[in-house]
């Protein structure tokens, strides 16, 4: 059976920020595919690779990071966002001003 140009069906597309709390500075937003037929992982085990790929940066952020999971479509292309921790939102900065 030839696939070549065929499409694999999608099981789930997750998302999450990496983010400075004090500040809401967000430094890594990390996507995870899972195609069907395949292990679709936890929230934890995609924060922490999440956290694993930012601090194995060469210009990583030094201090404490926190995760906050979104939908796979709140952050557009282009836009800016920042975390409110308080509220554990995602705040679109030109939306708020």
């Amino acid at each position: 059976m030839n696939q070549v140009g065929s499409t694999l069906p999608v099981h789930s597309m997750k998302a999450c920020v990496v983010y400075d709390p004090s500040s809401g500075l967000i430094h890594h937003h990390h996507r995870v595919l899972t195609l069907v037929g395949g292990r679709e992982p936890s929230e934890d085990e995609i924060a922490t690779d999440a956290i694993r790929a930012i601090r194995n940066r060469r210009d990583a952020p030094t201090g404490d990071l926190h995760v906050l999971h979104v939908h796979h479509e709140a952050m557009e292309p282009g836009r800016r966002y920042r975390v409110d921790h308080h509220n554990r939102i995602l705040i679109d900065l030109a939306a708020s001003g």
